[in-house]
């Protein structure tokens, strides 16, 4: 499993970003950055510009939060 940043074009609600988070990314970071949800692992979590604060820095990228609305989810890395 991985986790991954995913951005939609607020025009058009197409995926635009995809970012992987790293390998050491765990579920307990997932909770940690937005909230200890049961669900953490097979639910799509919008992100606030807070928590994507956070993922820029963790993943050294400028976020664009008023051209694409972005989430974080798990995936299945196979």
């Amino acid at each position: 499993m991985i986790w991954v940043v995913l951005g939609f074009d607020r025009s058009d609600d197409t995926l635009a970003v995809e970012w992987e988070l790293p390998a050491d990314f765990t579920e307990a970071d997932a909770a940690r950055l937005v909230g200890p949800f049961p669900d953490l692992i097979g639910s799509s979590f919008p992100l606030s510009d807070a928590q994507l604060a956070e993922v820029e820095r963790l993943l050294s990228v400028e976020a664009d939060s008023t051209g694409y609305s972005y989430f974080l989810e798990a995936q299945d890395d196979s």
